[in-house]
């Protein structure tokens, strides 16, 4: 028998674990910041790939704010590990294409910078919902 997690759109931020990936502070302070304030434990910030890795390495997220471009590079080593992992994923960058984040990483959503905090509040939620989704359908017909 399959076990599903049940899915409360409303509420789903209340009950994960978030990555932040952010080399800006104030930008990665304003994300620590919301996301406490919608219920859910942030992990991190981390300013670099390095130190993310080593944070998943001890605690898996259920989704992930990566900000594309860290201070030791690219997050696409991560951002790989997270995707197969089942994390999801929502991009928060000014330097990144869309369209090509969207290719590589098809269940990822994207916030281009700057934007609205409501905005990445709701495709946060979006990305949990729709990662869930297969589990529930599974734990429905098991």
């Amino acid at each position: 028998m399959t076990v599903a997690r049940q899915i409360d759109i409303g509420s789903e931020c209340k009950r994960c674990k978030v990555l932040i990936a952010e080399d800006e502070a104030i930008v990665a302070l304003d994300l620590q910041m919301m996301i406490e304030d919608l219920g859910a434990h942030v992990l991190g910030p981390c300013a670099t790939t390095r130190a993310a890795l080593m944070q998943i390495a001890q605690d898996l997220p259920d989704a992930a704010i990566l900000d594309v471009m860290l201070a030791d590079g690219e997050v696409y080593e991560l951002a790989d590990r997270l995707r197969d992992a089942g994390v999801a994923l929502v991009f928060h960058s000014g330097h990144a294409d869309p369209a090509e984040l969207l290719a590589r990483y098809p269940k990822a959503s994207v916030c281009p910078k700057p934007t609205y905090p409501s905005e990445i509040e709701a495709k946060l939620e979006g990305v949990l919902h729709a990662h869930s989704q297969p589990r529930v359908q599974a734990g429905l017909s098991g």
